[in-house]
């Protein structure tokens, strides 16, 4: 047997320790290759998974409910419109023409609002027509609303009669309506907007 006089191993001895050092490598190169393919599956689960939109709203930030949910729940639904449409003296395109626009709004609208949610827009404004200059008397020109009072009444929000001819905008800093600026829309009566009934036209 060959004894290596610089070292004091043996042949057998020194090959010994060479696979074992091998075997040491192999281990360790799997146990990092498991714990990169660990990070990486789990990091891409967290970016397939959907972000909740937040406002932040005073002290506590809170998830926002989507526009369209809000509306949907505040707003008549189409039985409701055709229903009270066929009560009026219209023409069935008539009735047909009020409905696509109350839609058109509508979609219009939610489209402002998830725009603004991903933006983060925390103020918005009503753009009043020329027909809703006359039945919409709770909000005017100079008035903003916020994204927390319409994730509590989400009825401030157009369209509120059939042929409404209003519309919300995200509100611009730069923008100011007269020298006294803007005011916030207050409620009429306790907690609730004097939102104009939509059992009429514009």
């Amino acid at each position: 047997m060959l004894v290596f006089e610089s070292t004091g191993f043996s042949q057998t001895e020194l090959n010994m320790l060479s696979i074992i050092i091998v075997i040491a490598i192999i281990v360790l190169s799997i146990i990092l290759a498991a714990i990169g393919a660990y990070v990486i599956i789990h990091s891409s689960d967290e970016k397939d998974e959907p972000k909740e939109v937040i406002d932040v709203s005073g002290q506590y930030a809170v998830v926002v409910r989507p526009a369209r949910e809000s509306l949907e729940a505040v707003k008549p639904s189409d039985a409701s419109l055709r229903s009270w449409l066929e009560t009026q003296d219209l023409t069935p395109d008539q009735r047909e023409s009020l409905i696509a626009q109350w839609h058109m709004t509508m979609e219009e609208t939610i489209k402002v609002i998830d725009e603004g949610d991903r933006n983060g827009t925390a103020t918005y404004r009503i753009v009043l027509g020329p027909k809703g200059k006359n039945y919409c008397k709770f909000v005017n020109e100079e008035n903003f609303i916020t994204r927390e009072q319409i994730r509590n009444h989400a009825e401030i929000l157009p369209p509120y009669v059939l042929g409404c001819d209003c519309k919300v905008l995200p509100k611009q800093p730069w923008e100011n309506p007269s020298k006294s600026g803007w005011k916030a829309v207050i409620p009429s009566h306790g907690s609730s907007y004097d939102v104009p009934d939509w059992r009429q036209l514009a």
